[in-house]
């Protein structure tokens, strides 16, 4: 066994002896992320969400993986927390999958090398390490490609779904019906994920006391949708009047639906100046190709009759 290849074992069980210890005697959970767990939205019973014993497994493991985390204090939990909060996906599965990326990028290379060399095709340690390192790294960051469009996503899905609920809960109280009705019943109409967390917001004010537009602003600081709390916000200068409440959600409405027009037509010009590029440098190259026999042509004696 060569130096190096003892120096990365060495490496690699003094690292598993320090997470076994700080896995084992964790620090105090802070008391802010123990309120945090403890206001997050649980699976119930019969809820085609409820996790398996696989998921409950990667569970377990991503919460290990947590508690050794926090023990460095290096990274920022609460606001992945809340970045994945919008995702609807527990910070626990995102240590898991980054956790199973870093040890497989780190063994797959590891496991090749041992089938060439018992092919006998020998390799360099020295590359085994660093391609196992590098994959090792790529592996561990691949879940974080692409989160912060997929968050951006979920929130453009969820400010469509809340101007067709303010539709339909304007129609209703323009019909004579009261608001909480109208706002239990427009949330009841609706499918998709986002008609879910409005009627879960619901059932939360009804069972803890609060207003709606408490839990809305509650519940748009968590998803991050500023138009939910600027909702809440009209709604308590409206204070109890039914018609100027109708008329502040109507207005919300109007104005949630001319920002997604202009925002769709900022995207289709955007598309239509990407689709430019390409017939732009085939046109370039066509010139090109052109004028190149062309001043060869010119420039070379004896070749123009």
């Amino acid at each position: 066994m060569t130096l190096l290849a003892v120096m990365v074992a060495g490496a690699g069980v003094g690292l598993g002896v320090v997470v076994g210890f700080r896995a084992l005697v964790p620090r105090p959970i802070p008391l802010t992320r123990a309120l945090a767990d403890l206001q997050r939205p649980r699976h119930t019973v019969g809820d085609p969400g409820t996790v398996s014993e696989t998921s409950g497994v990667a569970d377990r493991v991503g919460e290990l993986v947590i508690r050794v985390v926090e023990s460095t204090g290096l990274v920022d939990l609460g606001r992945l927390e809340s970045r994945l909060r919008t995702l609807g996906k527990p910070v626990e599965a995102h240590a898991f999958e980054k956790l199973l990326g870093g040890i497989s990028g780190l063994f797959i290379p590891v496991m090749f090398s041992l089938v060439l060399t018992a092919a006998g095709v020998s390799i360099s340690p020295g590359v085994i390490v660093a391609v196992a390192v590098g994959l090792s790294v790529a592996g561990f960051m691949y879940p974080d490609l692409g989160l912060s469009d997929r968050i951006e996503r979920r929130r453009r899905d969820f400010r469509h779904s809340m101007s067709a609920y303010l539709d339909l809960v304007t129609i209703i109280l323009a019909g004579g019906g009261g608001l909480e009705t109208a706002l239990q019943t427009s949330a009841d109409l609706g499918d998709g994920w986002a008609f879910t967390e409005i009627r879960t917001a619901l059932n939360r004010a009804r069972l803890t006391s609060r207003t709606p537009w408490d839990v809305f602003d509650d519940l748009g600081e968590e998803l991050g949708v500023d138009e939910l709390r600027e909702l809440a916000a009209a709604a308590h200068l409206a204070g109890d009047q039914g018609a100027r409440i109708r008329a502040s959600l109507a207005a919300k409405a109007d104005s949630m639906r001319a920002r997604q027009t202009a925002a769709i037509e900022a995207q289709a010009e955007a598309a239509t100046e990407k689709m430019l590029l390409p017939v732009v440098t085939l046109v370039v190259g066509m010139i090109l190709f052109i004028g190149f026999g062309v001043v060869q042509a010119i420039s070379t004696p004896g070749t123009i009759p």
